[in-house]
């Protein structure tokens, strides 16, 4: 569940100067707990997280005043329709709600937006095909997400399904369920993860997100 301080109690204790499997699986708590200060012990300073690639929008959010107010652009494909300040209000003729702009669909289809531009009052109606994205964060930016994503969260369950581990990589294939409230809807995905482990400062490097089959079965209705 999301409170998990049995663990975090121990971390000091379990954590060794060679990561080891039980390191990554209390990082992975630490992580999805929204503990940024254990996750920053494990992870350099030049830390890089590779997101797995993703058919959407190409936009972060956070919902604000019965909106999405746009607060970050992946890149400049994206920016001939929506900018940092935009607010979205419904999505597919749906009413948007703090989960975000959740998209299923092949690349190229649209998604079809109400808007109000940065500094206007009027609605727009705007259609903005899906596109492949793959971006990078950096330790900062990472530690600062995972704060965001845990905060949206009642409380999660988190399943080590295998873990594997060869010189200086460490594989990781887990799954995820949370609720955003008591007794609420159960929301799920499951992930592989490549860790890279520096070995001369014992510290994660890089991890780098692949394809989870929950990405490719959204791309179909």
């Amino acid at each position: 569940m999301k409170y998990i301080n049995l663990y975090l109690l121990s971390f000091a204790i379990v954590f060794s100067a060679k990561i080891q499997e039980d390191d990554i699986e209390l990082f992975l708590l630490s992580r999805y707990g929204g503990d940024s200060s254990n996750v920053s012990l494990f992870i350099s300073d030049e830390f890089i997280y590779e997101h797995t690639p993703y058919v959407g929008l190409g936009v972060e959010t956070r919902y604000v005043d019965e909106s999405l107010l746009i607060t970050k652009v992946l890149n400049d494909s994206i920016q001939k329709y929506l900018q940092v300040g935009d607010r979205v209000y419904e999505h597919n003729n749906e009413i948007v709600d703090s989960l975000g702009l959740v998209t299923s669909g092949p690349i190229g289809e649209k998604q079809k937006l109400i808007v109000i531009k940065n500094g206007e009052r009027d609605f727009r109606v705007m259609e903005i095909p899906l596109e492949e994205y793959h971006f990078e964060e950096n330790k900062n930016s990472f530690l600062e997400s995972i704060l965001k994503y845990s905060e949206k969260w009642y409380d999660y369950d988190l399943e080590i399904i295998d873990i594997i581990k060869k010189k200086n990589t460490i594989s990781v294939h887990y799954r995820w369920e949370g609720s955003r409230e008591e007794n609420g809807e159960i929301y799920t995905f499951s992930a592989i993860e490549f860790y890279y482990i520096n070995k001369k400062k014992d510290l994660i490097e890089r991890i780098v997100g692949l394809w989870s089959e929950k990405q490719f079965r959204n791309q179909f209705k």
